[in-house]
């Protein structure tokens, strides 16, 4: 914070300064003790403050001539458990043009090349070999060559096995389901719920290997599974389909004989869906449909691959899916709840409709801070409390996540509330900041809309298109973000960066009622917009 009217440079570079006292800054910096350096050209004088921070500079080769090793850049850096086909790799950093080998446990010992690229990078990928087995061990790594090369052995140990795999089970957990991933610390594959059951087929950093299938694996944290020597395998067997008709939209119960794997996918029209289960076999008989209904049209099934089931879900002509919601009930019978979307009264077309809004952060998440100190948690809840003035005068049932400003409410339970409390809509509120060693200025910087499930693209759509409209602000675009918030299926659900509270005028017009109120005007917009775009489309319950 710096006086507006007075000169202020960092290291002799200017710095521009709001009229409220804040400031940003993106300057140039050096490799090891760096120092920034403010100063203030007041009337009375130069005011100055410094700072000094460690930059860490590039790791520098180790030098030539006796035989050295980085213990730190020993790699693999966590234990691995490996199967027949896998692939691994072995790296250490050493001193360059020397001989290098690697082994495990007692095992014999295997040449490492340098890499040609990068000298004093060793490196060596083996492949398990049908049949092969060995440690569990400690990576034990050899430079030189002679009587007495350098040795030095890894904290992580590697073993390979051909024996029955394990079964590894889904944990109960607060969130109500653990995630999938492509690769350890990957991006999102599916989201299993406590109680299923996955083959495990091997271990890194921390995670488990867990085979979706005999083509397709994911890896999920061993902190949420419990793992099973000796027991059966899982492998589900379908029974007969339910198909149930509501007011709502519809019901599709799936009978399994234990609980594994599974994804939804919603067809590209938004005209149906695809139930792809893992580890199973179908076995049925019976597909019955119950209760009048003009919503679901056909539910068909096949065997998709000798351990994957296809479950295909086709809607009516005309009609498209609001919203799903997948479930194993108390048992392994797996319940998918759809969603069709309400009937808007042209005239009116938010009366009635359950939108639920969710201030981000809260006191303990109290979220990015401006150079004021503005909180991000305060601004959210302030724009969220415009928004539902706005939204109640349409005629809308408004719910929040977070009806006070003290409120504590995890992260996971906001998309519970929306599905436990029959929200129509979900529009999550937030307000934009940057990770460190990101330019400020690299490029403009404003209002960013999110989705994530294909059903909530057109309400991101009608938002985006609203704020360009009402917010005088950048446009960061409409994208897709894997944002858990985002990710609530049941319902349309996006999240919206209002602005980026670190720039000092964005700042301080969040800080400006009137400025909160056209934010909620554009949000309340674009609601209304998307509602009456999907009753114009012709889908009546």
């Amino acid at each position: 914070m710096a006086d507006p009217k007075a000169p202020f440079a960092i290291n002799g570079q200017t710095v521009t300064v709001h009229k409220d006292g804040g400031f940003l800054a993106w300057l140039p910096i050096s490799a090891g003790t760096f120092t920034f350096r403010a100063e203030l050209a007041l009337a009375s004088g130069t005011v100055t403050a410094e700072r000094s921070i460690l930059v860490p500079g590039p790791a520098a080769p180790l030098p030539d001539g006796r035989p050295a090793i980085d213990a730190s850049s020993l790699s693999p850096k966590s234990d691995l458990e490996l199967r027949a086909g896998d692939w691994w790799t072995v790296r250490m950093k050493a001193t360059r043009r020397q001989r290098a080998r690697f082994r495990v446990g007692k095992g014999a010992w295997r040449e490492m090349r340098e890499v040609h690229a990068a000298p004093g990078l060793y490196e060596s990928s083996q492949q398990i070999r049908p049949g092969e087995e060995f440690g569990p061990d400690a990576v034990e790594y050899e430079l030189g060559s002679g009587w007495s090369p350098l040795r030095v052995k890894a904290a992580a140990r590697v073993s390979a096995s051909a024996r029955t795999p394990a079964v590894a089970v889904v944990r109960p957990n607060p969130a109500g389901f653990a995630n999938v991933k492509t690769g350890p610390n990957n991006g999102f594959l599916l989201f299993p719920q406590a109680g299923t059951r996955f083959l495990a087929t091997g271990r890194e950093n921390g995670f488990v290997r867990v085979a979706l299938g005999s083509t397709l694996s994911g890896w999920i944290d061993a902190k949420d599974v419990d793992l099973s020597t000796g027991a059966a395998p899982p492998r589900a067997v379908t029974g007969n389909i339910g198909v149930t008709g509501d007011p709502s939209g519809a019901a599709i119960r799936i009978s399994l004989t234990e609980r594994v794997p599974f994804t939804v996918e919603e067809n590209e029209a938004l005209d149906g869906l695809t139930l792809r289960i893992f580890s199973a076999v179908g076995h049925t008989n019976w597909v019955t449909y119950e209760g009048d209904s003009d919503f679901v049209d056909e539910v068909r099934w096949r065997q998709e691959a000798s351990d994957v089931v296809v479950v295909s879900v086709r809607l009516k002509p005309g009609r498209r899916v609001w919203g799903w919601n997948a479930h194993y009930d108390a048992g392994a019978s797996l319940k998918l709840d759809l969603r069709r979307p309400p009937r808007p009264n042209p005239a009116k077309p938010l009366a009635g409709l359950k939108v639920m809004l969710d201030p981000g952060h809260m006191p303990s998440a109290p979220g990015a801070t401006g150079p004021l100190g503005t909180r991000e948690m305060d601004a959210n809840y302030a724009i969220s409390q415009s928004l539902a003035e706005l939204l109640a005068r349409d005629g809308a049932l408004v719910l929040v996540t977070r009806s006070t400003t003290t409120d504590e409410v995890s992260l996971n339970d906001r998309p519970r509330q929306a599905v436990e409390r029959g929200a129509d809509l979900f529009v999550s509120l937030h307000n934009n900041a940057l990770r460190d060693g990101a330019n400020p200025f690299a490029k403009p910087r404003g209002f960013t809309v999110f989705y994530y499930h294909p059903h909530s693209l057109a309400l991101g759509r009608a938002l985006h298109a609203a704020y360009k409209d009402k917010v005088p602000l950048p446009d960061e675009g409409l994208q897709w973000g894997n944002l858990l918030v985002a990710r609530l299926s049941a319902v349309p659900a996006v999240l919206i960066e209002n602005a980026h509270m670190i720039f000092p005028d964005q700042e301080a017009r969040l800080n400006d009622p009137a400025f909160r109120r056209d934010l909620a005007k554009a949000a309340a917009a674009g609601i209304r917009a998307f509602v009456l775009e999907a009753g114009e489309k012709g889908v009546r319950r």
